[in-house]
């Protein structure tokens, strides 16, 4: 009795159809949230790490730039006379010396960040060394520089500690990280190198940019040279250092300008981003480390807050659920009480009213009431329901013996015909034949589409009749290409648009021209693939600019209040139905007056 109570059935399903949706709704909220949140935050770290790369590439170029006014002596006073010393002087005199050491000082000035300038001049074989506005020299070459690469020009030595290039000065400071451009400077017409220049550059701009990249205590975030080392990291101790770890391997050496992957090795689990830096002088890579526990907190937070509104709504569900069931189901088990009196016939039907004694004013109440008036006519209903479905039978009957046999009236006209030619009446017989195929082609149901030759046929059959009619006061000229014959197009398509010109566009009273109709149908090739082109053009009266944007505008969105124009509308609706909507129909002016209809069907699904 439990098992089929509607009572207990409705509270499952309601408490069912509660909390599926709630579960479902909580767990795709969940991760619908968690991969937009991850999407929206890698996007944005993304836009970062091009600014901040952007960043450094422009003050590393600066940098380089700045560098570059050993050879231009631009905004430096005297430092083409400068270069001319380094390139050509062996035996550097006091005055040479000094110009050296200013142009030094000056150079050191370009840029806020740099900490010292080291010079060495192979032809006079003497090293120079600028720091903190003091300029001292030597003779020979610091032994510590590395060889210079033979492909370059410029580049920068990764992060290390700074040093005096074998030079003692009296006020110098603690050493600190620093990273070096190098600069093989050039004697251009024999491209002979004739020293090298060295800037060592202090971090605080570098350091500055990269912090604002990363959420500190949250991410990371390294910039690696192509070998690996760290020129930038979390722990400065580190700095110029190898990484020591395998999971920048992938970002160095990524062909790609900028990418992400996932590590779950190691105390790290979540997604490395990286961007390159690449120029003639540099193969850097920042890369921005980015915990899994950073990028699903906003959206645990988000589904523990949903979770909490959600319960807190289930319970009230769950309540209302439970009362509903039982307010709903009350007084249908009382009207099942009073069913059964009625059937064990404990009850009649003249003192059923009685009997219920619901004083409930909704639904419930009103079916309690009518249940006494349903029960009395419920026989009277039956049998008026019994004749009623007779007299439809009968009156179907008669409406079928009604009908006219399509087949016997096709036959008595193809009688009619033969008569007519044992008479010696062709043109009789030939306008009751034309007027048989129109019917025949009309009649027969069982094809929708048509082979266009079909079509064509019927229409010129159409035309017999109309010229019949109006003699020798219109032309007909047809341009059917042969390839089109066989293409599929929907029936009864042609002929409503050749009958529009006789409605509406041939007036024999109004003009003493003769009419001309001209049918095209042609295959058409286009960059959005090959249609049949149907047209239908006369030298009818046409119509004003108007009427052709009224027109146009009804085809596009008809009412159904409007038949004016239903005609064209059947055609192109048919038409869109067969082909969707890739067929159109057009419709234009033709000077120097008449109409013309343009049809265009793709012909991918018109092949017969």
């Amino acid at each position: 009795m439990i098992r089929h109570s509607i009572r207990n059935k409705l509270i499952l399903f309601l408490l069912i159809a509660t909390l599926i949706p709630f579960l479902t709704s909580l767990v795709v909220s969940y991760f619908f949230t968690k991969q937009k949140v991850t999407e929206d935050t890698l996007t944005n770290n993304s836009v970062l790490l091009t600014q901040g790369k952007t960043n450094i590439e422009n003050y590393l170029n600066g940098l380089v730039q700045a560098s570059s006014t050993i050879y231009t002596g631009r905004n430096l006073a005297e430092l083409g006379q400068f270069y001319d010393i380094i390139q050509t002087q062996r035996e550097i005199d006091y005055q040479s010396d000094k110009v050296i050491k200013s142009g030094l000082q000056v150079m050191s000035h370009s840029v806020k960040e740099i900490k010292q300038i080291y010079l060495y001049a192979s032809v006079s074989n003497r090293s120079y060394l600028s720091n903190n506005d003091i300029q001292v020299g030597m003779v020979g070459k610091y032994e510590g520089l590395q060889p210079f690469p033979a492909d370059k020009l410029v580049y920068f030595e990764t992060t290390h500690q700074s040093n005096l290039y074998g030079m003692s000065l009296t006020a110098y400071s603690i050493p600190t990280p620093v990273i070096s451009m190098h600069r093989n400077v050039m004697y251009s017409p024999s491209n002979q190198s004739i020293g090298e220049l060295v800037i060592d550059l202090k971090l605080d701009l570098i350091s500055d940019i990269s912090q604002s990249l990363f959420t500190h205590d949250q991410e990371e975030l390294y910039i690696l040279d192509e070998k690996g080392k760290i020129v930038f990291g979390p722990d400065a101790s580190k700095w110029g250092l190898p990484l020591g770890d395998s999971w920048g391997n992938e970002a160095i050496q990524s062909t790609l300008d900028r990418g992400s992957y996932e590590w779950t090795k190691g105390d790290f689990a979540g997604i490395n981003m990286y961007e390159k830096m690449r120029a003639d002088y540099l193969n850097w890579t920042i890369v921005k480390r980015i915990p899994y526990e950073l990028l699903t907190k906003n959206a645990r937070q988000l589904t523990f807050i949903n979770a909490l509104i959600l319960s807190f709504s289930m319970l009230i569900v769950m309540a209302g659920t439970v009362y509903i069931s039982i307010r709903f189901t009350a007084p249908i088990k009382q009207l099942i009480r009073y069913i059964t009196r009625i059937q064990t016939g404990q009850a009649g039907l003249g003192d059923q009213q009685s009997d219920i004694e619901l004083t409930r004013v909704d639904e419930m109440g009103i079916l309690a009431n009518r249940f006494h008036g349903l029960m009395q006519d419920l026989d009277q209903m039956v049998m008026r329901e019994y004749r009623l479905e007779l007299a439809n039978k009968s009156n179907q009957l008669m409406a079928l013996q009604a009908q006219i046999n399509p087949h016997f009236l096709n036959n008595a006209l193809q009688s009619i015909g033969t008569l007519a030619l044992q008479h010696e009446a062709p043109k009789i017989y030939t306008l009751i034949n034309s007027l048989a195929k129109m019917m025949h082609y009309s009649m027969n149901t069982n094809e929708s589409v048509v082979p266009l030759r079909k079509e064509i046929e019927h229409t010129k059959a159409y035309l017999e009749l109309q010229k019949q009619r109006f003699e020798h006061q219109f032309e007909i000229v047809y341009a059917i290409e042969e390839v089109t014959q066989t293409l599929s197009v929907p029936k009864m398509m042609l002929q409503p648009l050749v009958e529009n010109y006789f409605k509406h566009g041939f007036k024999p009273s109004q003009s003493r021209d003769v009419g001309l109709l001209r049918i095209e149908a042609a295959k058409l090739i286009t960059a959005e693939g090959d249609f049949l082109k149907l047209t239908v053009v006369d030298n009818g009266i046409g119509m004003t600019e108007q009427r052709i944007h009224e027109v146009r505008s009804r085809l596009k969105t008809p009412t159904a209040a409007d038949d004016s124009y239903i005609g064209l509308r059947n055609v192109l609706t048919r038409v869109q139905l067969y082909f969707n909507d890739d067929a159109t129909l057009e419709i234009d002016h033709v000077h120097p007056q008449g109409l013309r209809i343009v049809i265009l069907i793709p012909m991918k699904k018109g092949v017969t």
